[in-house]
């Protein structure tokens, strides 16, 4: 994670209005970037909530609240519900036909103001709004993610802690549905980093699972949990440790596909998602362009095409391993989904060539499109989706890059992560 001069974590969370993302990331490597090369983050959402104590008894010495010496709360602080944000709709919105995305028409927002309206206290007010927490944020996951986060609500003594509005946590998720593996959901307080939490998870991230590892032969009480934690670790063991619970997600057979798969994941991880970050968090004042960084988004995922276009595996489509879904797949959809808010933010889109005016890329368009179209109608992908507006919301500071979150700063400082 992103380490401060004196060599301290820098886990960083949003406050005032701003969405609550990533007090913490995944390690990535160094990516070649429009303006320069450096790294940018796969970084895991940054949540705390009320979990288990790994260690087996109190944690002592653990900062509550967003930060520490900030928002109170007791020691054993509960899962509270922040108040809907986005309640006043009209309707559900739908991809648009001419970019397969949300058209930027779509949607308007009317961010609720909560500063006063008095002068003499604006400046009070302002300060205010720069360390209290955005409680406009929608807590809990609605439509068809909702459905989903209830059926599993139960006690379950495999626990996935997760946020709605996180596509890491959409990973796991997707992952656990792919494989119908019996859980506990927990959609937790951004807020709040429990003790009993972060005794879980030292780094405060979600998506944590907690791993029943010791059970009574007896009673069938589970005696020990452990933590793991890092979206791509936590889909491989899932597909490991359930290998009976449907398809395998990686190729069993053949170690050379498999191989190939983590090579491709790694690209994902290292060149897509970054850029995602670098494309929506765009402001006139970056030392490159909005087409600069469209370019180089649009030519990672034109090299993603193209492996499925070229590879003899890949082709038949419609997946990244033809009719076969698979941890790639996985790996990619929870940004490919979101790919209409860099329609709805930005200028031009995402600025993929209608089809007819594509030139030689006419077939790598048309193979990625073939793969969007699959992984979107994915019903794992589906049940695991909130409605779209409240992705519009919670994404507006990334798009203003105002966001204070880990990703983001690291993704506007361009600094590395070990």
């Amino acid at each position: 994670m992103p380490r401060n001069g004196d060599g301290s974590s820098d886990n960083a969370i949003e406050t005032g209005n701003n969405i609550i993302h990533g007090a913490g990331e995944e390690p990535t490597t160094r990516v070649a970037r429009a303006d320069k090369t450096a790294p940018l983050p796969e970084h895991e959402e940054g949540q705390a909530i009320k979990g288990l104590n790994a260690s087996g008894g109190p944690s002592q010495g653990l900062a509550q609240g967003p930060e520490a010496g900030q928002g109170g709360g007791s020691m054993h602080a509960t899962l509270l519900k922040l108040p809907r944000t986005l309640n006043s709709f009209t309707k559900p919105l739908s991809p648009s036909n001419c970019q397969r995305y949300l058209p930027t028409s779509a949607i308007v927002l009317q961010p609720r103001n909560t500063m006063s309206t008095n002068p003499s206290s604006s400046s009070s007010n302002i300060s205010a709004s720069k360390s209290s927490v955005d409680t406009s944020l929608q807590g809990s996951p609605t439509g068809a993610a909702a459905t989903f986060a209830a059926q599993h609500s139960s006690e379950h003594p495999l626990k996935l802690y997760g946020g709605w509005f996180c596509p890491f946590v959409q990973r796991v998720w997707i992952t656990l549905a792919e494989k119908d593996i019996p859980h506990q959901y927990i959609e937790i307080n951004p807020y709040h980093k429990a003790p009993e939490f972060l005794a879980l998870n030292p780094r405060g991230l979600v998506p944590t699972l907690a791993v029943p590892t010791v059970t009574d032969a007896k009673t069938g009480k589970v005696k020990e949990v452990k933590p793991l934690y890092e979206s791509l670790v936590l889909c491989e063991y899932l597909d490991e440790a359930f290998p009976n619970n449907g398809e395998r997600l990686l190729p069993q057979s053949d170690p050379y596909e498999r191989a190939r798969c983590r090579l491709w994941i790694d690209h994902i991880s290292s060149r897509i998602v970054p850029s995602f970050y670098r494309f929506i968090q765009h402001t006139p004042d970056k030392p490159y362009s909005l087409e600069e960084i469209r370019e180089e988004f649009l030519g990672h995922l034109k090299t993603f095409a193209k492996e499925m276009l070229d590879s003899p595996e890949s082709r038949s489509g419609p997946f990244f391993l033809g009719e076969r879904f698979s941890l790639v797949d996985i790996m990619l959809v929870p940004w490919a989904k979101r790919l209409f808010l860099i329609d709805h933010y930005k200028s031009g889109g995402v600025g993929i060539p209608a089809e007819g005016h594509r030139g030689e890329d006419e077939k790598v368009w048309k193979r990625w499109e073939e793969w969007y179209d699959a992984v979107t109608e994915r019903e794992s992908v589906k049940k695991t989706w909130s409605e779209d507006e409240q992705y519009v919301g919670a994404y507006k500071r990334y798009a203003e890059d105002t966001t204070q979150s880990a990703v983001g700063k690291a993704t506007r400082s361009g600094r590395s992560l070990p």
